[in-house]
């Protein structure tokens, strides 16, 4: 079996490539080819996996290249159903109806390839939500008329989409995971030791991620006399952030970093003291499934986070490895800033046991068993 991945993805741009380069590496051990197509948005990075990695189209004018893609997506799929070989085609949402001439020629002729649409994200934008779920679903519903499986990131993100639906489509749930060896806290040593609290964050920094909120958090710590370091790591997508930090002259303690490579991050997280997620009561973070949770985990820190469905599901009732706070609760500043200060008032990270942490990563979220349900689910979808 082959497992051709198709998605709409500037793959340069994004902070999560692990869940791709992750998903190829895997294939590689398990001596399944996996072969992963995108675009980009200025330069064309392989992480290593050139053999793996196809970027699909030259033209660097954006628009030129939005269109050029999905033709090359369309040629391609008829290309591999033509193909001798058993393949899955797997698309995310966006991609379904340029995969549907594939899938006519595919039935007509009897090719015997395999379609799955795979749902890593729901729409981001709280200003545009509902509009843009309208669009997901008019795409989405071609794929329960004529695909053979449905592949969501979490229980819930399925639960949410599929609300929608009476479908006897085989699905998969496959999340996000750490890579293992590389975040592995033996292989770190902490950085010299601070009188500053350091929080940290890593990832997609804006307004909607909670990224202001966590600042102005913080920021009440700090005006209370506590000694915080706060510090951030990522591609910063609002104005609005910036600005906040230049105009309140709090340079000196709130840092807001640009993206450094993934081999980087370990680092970063053995230093600070308590990594934060500062997701707001958002439909697309309640159904997400994110991979600095896991990284956070693997590194052996205990995580404060909202009591939102993409934590709480992943740990059950009443954890000790992580903190989680009221998601909606009115004030938002307010209850994290007073989270971080019981935290410290209470010395409430003393007795975590980091090992606790990184066994339930190794024994539930590292990439190979991630891959393995989505392997295992494509082998399947000629037994059923």
């Amino acid at each position: 079996m082959e497992l051709h991945w198709f998605e709409l993805k500037q793959i340069d741009r994004v902070t999560n490539f692990s869940s791709r380069s992750e998903i190829i590496k895997a294939g590689l051990i398990a001596k399944i080819n996996v072969q992963y197509y995108c675009t980009f948005a200025k330069s064309k990075k392989y992480f290593g996996l050139e053999n793996n990695i196809n970027y699909l189209g030259v033209f660097k004018n954006k628009y030129l290249k939005a269109i050029e893609f999905r033709l090359l997506v369309i040629y391609k799929a008829i290309l591999l159903v033509l193909s001798a070989k058993p393949i899955v085609i797997m698309v995310n949402q966006d991609l379904v109806t340029n995969v549907l001439p594939a899938v006519f020629i595919n039935k007509i002729f009897k090719r015997n390839k395999r379609f799955v649409v795979d749902v890593r994200t729901t729409p981001t934008n709280p200003a545009t939500f509902d509009k843009d779920m309208a669009i997901f679903h008019g795409k989405f519903k071609a794929a329960i008329k004529h695909f053979d499986g449905l592949s969501f990131i979490t229980p819930y993100m399925e639960k949410y989409v599929m609300e929608k639906y009476t479908s006897n489509l085989p699905t998969v749930n496959w999340s996000s995971g750490a890579d293992t060896g590389l975040f592995n806290p033996k292989s770190f040593v902490k950085s010299s030791k601070k009188s500053e609290f350091t929080v940290f964050y890593h990832g997609g920094i804006s307004v909607s991620r909670g990224s202001l909120v966590l600042i102005k958090a913080c920021e009440s710590l700090v005006n209370k006399g506590y000694k915080i370091q706060l510090i951030q790591v990522g591609i910063c997508v609002d104005k609005e952030i910036e600005a906040y930090i230049k105009t309140k002259k709090i340079e000196d303690w709130c840092k807001l970093l640009p993206p450094v490579p993934l081999k980087e991050i370990p680092q970063y997280i053995m230093d600070c003291d308590l990594p934060v997620l500062p997701f707001p009561n958002f439909m697309a973070w309640r159904v997400s499934s994110p991979i600095k949770l896991m990284e956070y985990l693997a590194m052996g820190k205990k995580v404060l986070a909202p009591n939102i469905e993409a934590f709480v599901d992943v740990f059950g009732k009443d954890s000790n490895l992580i903190f989680l706070y009221d998601a909606k609760a009115d004030n938002q500043v307010e209850q994290i800033s007073e989270n971080i200060a019981q935290i410290i008032d209470n010395n409430l990270l003393d007795n975590f046991v980091s090992q606790e942490a990184i066994n339930f990563v190794g024994d539930n979220y590292t990439w190979d068993r991630q891959a393995n349900n989505l392997f295992e689910f494509c082998k399947s979808l000629w037994i059923r």
